[in-house]
């Protein structure tokens, strides 16, 4: 009764285990199915240097006319190491419209520019005027801030 017992337990061991497997692969074959399919898009142009001094400069083209270039430098500003560039790059979007972006990135941040790219709205002139009226002001003897 016993060998009986126990082997009935590997039976079932081995089934649940079959069941498993199948639904292990089911889940991947649902996932696979469901993941985006992109197509190769192989590199027909590329340019990449790296000079001793910290300058660089790069640039690609995909066999789809997708382009990047980008050149820069390693600079110091406040006793602080950085990198400056400035760059663009194109692509055909899924509208089929070819968007441009050219770009400059330093210690000022980075700033794209691209006729499709949004642009904030003008300062109203009384947010301008006080702007203004309050870097004429002299600092706070309480240094910068206010306390509360």
């Amino acid at each position: 009764m016993l060998k009986l017992v126990v082997l009935l337990a590997v039976c079932s061991v081995i089934a649940a285990q079959k069941q498993h497997q199948q639904q292990h692969q089911q889940q991947q074959q649902l996932q696979q199915q469901s993941l985006p399919r992109y197509k190769e898009i192989p590199i027909v142009n590329l340019e990449n240097v790296l000079e001793v001094d910290g300058k660089f400069r790069y640039s690609y083209e995909g066999g789809d006319g997708t382009r990047a270039a980008q050149d820069g430098q390693q600079i110091v500003v406040n006793n602080q190491v950085g990198t400056a560039s400035q760059g663009q790059y194109t692509y055909q979007g899924d509208d089929g419209k070819t968007y441009s972006i050219s770009y400059i990135a330093d210690e000022n941040g980075y700033r794209p520019v691209g006729d499709h790219l949004p642009t904030p709205p003008p300062v109203p002139a009384p947010i301008a005027r006080a702007l203004a009226h309050l870097a004429t002001l002299p600092p706070s003897k309480d240094g910068p801030g206010r306390k509360f």
